[in-house]
């Protein structure tokens, strides 16, 4: 049976997500004033029993930081800090950060994978170039969640080990007499994942299991493996955010569509030349794809069609701006393709669809004004787009439902 959240871990909840998203430390006045938490002997007594959790940590200067909160939603939250789950899972808090956590660690690692797989692709020219760039990525996706799995084992590396079924208590040993850790798969099915993105990652597996035990000879399975690629780097860019509030933004996480450079190579091509191990695997892969057909509002895909072809370019240099080069977009573009939904129209009916705890209230209008600040999410249009000035009207752009995900239960 789920445990049931209260209103007062609601409050802290909210109040830990936004100290975390800024890096800020904070007082027990702070946390009692927000959480609505007595100040006095019950908040302080709370803290001293660690009853927040892993989820706060206090500091040598006596304050105290929130972690691990960014991502988790309000039933997970109520769960991690119930008595039954903290005498189970008991936290030792340490009040120093010098040290990187295992998770952290690996996450850095998966990082550095990511971007080789990408840097080997975008190669002009490389003969292993989808076969490698499937291996790396899915050895990429394999170490993010064994840091998944670490960070929800609270740092425990016997987390990752494969139990000994001969002997209670002990793993199983590799040939050189190290633990071995658990497969892919089995990390796939530890962490609660989205059924579109285990369907990817398990197409994904296959293309790095043909490539490292057979052979990924033919155009259509390399278009395949692109598209596959794409939509998994998408979803990668999301879950490391997500749980780990890693920002990639920095990086360039972009392949280059292998038709750009040989278009001609998939005219009159027929599946029926290809090997039967590349006819069941296109088989395997036409198969995830209806099962799970591409959605517009969902973070994840099994796979992305890319088309590539010439066009007029829409931005323009402006000529007339005396002080610098500037660009300009052609406004009806923005407000047709990408900020499509109006609030009462189109946002709160998708969202009252979408969760089983929507209500339009005080908290909905507070978290809206929140995430329109962000011009990811939220555009104003003006009926004079030169002048901006008189009516106005806000649009919103389809992927804000990611975002507030996070704040109601999904149907």
């Amino acid at each position: 049976m789920a445990t049931k959240a209260n209103e007062k871990q609601r409050l802290t909840l909210l109040f830990l997500q936004k100290k975390e998203r800024e890096e800020k430390e904070f007082s027990d006045f702070q946390l009692a004033k927000a959480s609505t938490y007595p100040l006095g002997a019950s908040l302080r007594a709370k803290l001293s029993r660690n009853e927040f959790g892993e989820f706060i940590i206090k500091q040598p200067n006596g304050l105290f930081k929130a972690q691990h909160t960014l991502g988790l939603n309000l039933n997970e939250y109520a769960l991690k800090v119930s008595s039954k789950y903290r005498h189970a899972n008991p936290v030792k808090h340490s009040t120093s950060n010098s040290s990187l956590k295992l998770s952290d660690t690996l996450v850095d690692k998966s990082v550095q994978a990511v971007l080789a797989a990408i840097e080997i692709y975008n190669k002009p020219d490389f003969g292993y170039r989808e076969e490698t760039f499937s291996i790396l990525l899915i050895n990429a996706w394999e170490i993010l969640l064994k840091a998944k799995v670490v960070r929800n084992g609270l740092e425990n590396m016997e987390s990752l080990y494969i139990p000994d079924k001969n002997t209670i208590g002990n793993f199983v040993k590799s040939r050189s007499g190290n633990y071995r850790t658990i497969t892919i798969g089995k990390a796939i099915n530890l962490v609660a994942l989205d059924e579109t993105l285990k369907a990817n990652l398990f197409v994904l597996v296959e293309l790095r299991d043909n490539a490292i035990h057979f052979r990924n000879e033919s155009p259509i399975l390399n278009t395949k493996l692109l598209e596959v690629g794409t939509a998994s780097l998408l979803s990668y860019l999301e879950m490391c955010k997500e749980w780990f509030k890693k920002d990639l933004s920095k990086y360039n996480f972009y392949i280059m569509p292998m038709s750009f450079f040989h278009p001609h190579e998939l005219q009159s091509y027929s599946v029926n030349n290809d090997s039967i191990q590349n006819q069941n695997l296109l088989r395997y892969i036409g198969n995830k794809e209806k099962k799970f057909p591409h959605d517009p509002l969902s973070q994840h895909s099994v796979s992305l069609r890319l088309e590539t072809k010439f066009v007029k370019s829409k931005m323009q240099i402006d000529p007339d701006d005396p002080d610098a080069i500037s660009v300009i977009i052609e406004e009806e573009d923005i407000f047709t393709k990408t900020y499509t939904w109006a609030c009462k129209e189109n946002l709160v009916p998708e969202l009252k669809k979408r969760y089983n705890d929507f209500k339009v209230n005080p908290h909905f209008w507070s978290l809206l004004k929140e995430l329109k600040e962000n011009p990811k999410f939220c555009r104003v249009r003006y009926l004079n787009t030169k002048t901006k000035k008189g009516s106005k009207q806000e649009w919103y752009n389809p992927n804000i439902v990611h975002e507030i995900d996070r704040h109601y239960t999904k149907k």
